[in-house]
């Protein structure tokens, strides 16, 4: 399968036994252009579920999380959903720091190398790892999804054929989504179906509207958290307010780029 492919569904393949130990990555197969500027000054390992950690590449990292490179062989037999430790070393000044979460989306990058992304839980505890000469790793501006206001419930319904399912939202991006439903409704929905959104934020008379692709779940207690992307090629109420909502996104971000550093300072 060559890198412009479609990304592999990691669940439909059978794989041989897991190594409990890595090879040493090749050289070739590192990120050639790194998200995060410094990700060559860092090591970090993964750890999964009853095995050994191994050594990964890092490709971009913030208090949200991180993405990760790694041999297709090694990639979590589980896919989306599952529970993951990384460890992240600086040689040079000798700190690491332990970081939880759980696998938000794999993608293929090339040939024989798949793209992990790793969304951080258990927050309190990495802050708590953290002083002024890490905050420059992990307090970084990004694109990631943003947390609505704990004050402020974002209300979403999805709407896919006879179905008409309302949740809330748990995370928000440019691009997307995660919308928190109970399991017994989730159950309709499938990696790859189409969906009309109805995004109700707050401050917005009316709700954003859109098309959409559900492109990842994963549970979350007794709910189920879905990942959609929007349609942003289609000709759609959402399109047409693409500014109003991008505006909502930046001030969440802000806000939350605000309480970190109150957190650090």
């Amino acid at each position: 399968m060559s890198p412009s492919s479609s990304p592999m569904k990691f669940s439909l393949f059978k794989r041989s036994k897991r190594p409990d130990t890595a090879p040493e990555a090749q050289e070739a197969s590192r990120p050639q252009h790194a998200a995060l500027p410094e990700a060559e000054e860092l090591e970090v390992q993964l750890t999964l579920d009853g095995h050994q950690p191994f050594r990964v590449d890092l490709y971009d990292m913030n208090i949200q999380g991180a993405e990760i490179v790694l041999p297709f062989h090694l990639a979590p037999l589980g896919g989306e959903g599952d529970v993951v430790e990384l460890m992240v070393h600086h040689p040079r000044d000798g700190w690491s720091v332990r970081a939880i979460g759980r696998i938000r989306k794999m993608d293929q990058w090339s040939d024989a190398m798949v793209l992990v992304e790793i969304q951080f839980s258990q927050l309190g505890d990495l802050y708590a790892q953290l002083d002024d000469a890490l905050g420059r790793y992990f307090n970084r501006r990004s694109s990631m999804r943003v947390k609505p206001d704990i004050d402020s419930v974002v209300r979403v319904k999805l709407a896919f054929g006879p179905h008409r399912l309302r949740g809330e939202a748990q995370d928000i991006s440019r691009t997307g989504l995660g919308v928190s439903l109970p399991l017994v409704q989730a159950a309709v929905f499938r990696s790859g179906e189409r969906v009309t959104v109805y995004l109700d934020v707050p401050g917005c008379k009316t709700p954003f509207e859109g098309p959409g692709v559900v492109k990842h779940g994963y549970r979350n207690g007794a709910d189920v958290i879905l990942g959609v992307e929007f349609d942003l090629l289609a000709d759609s109420p959402m399109k047409k307010r693409r500014a109003e909502f991008l505006r909502y996104v930046e001030a969440r971000r802000e806000a939350i780029e605000a309480w970190q550093l109150r957190l650090t300072s």
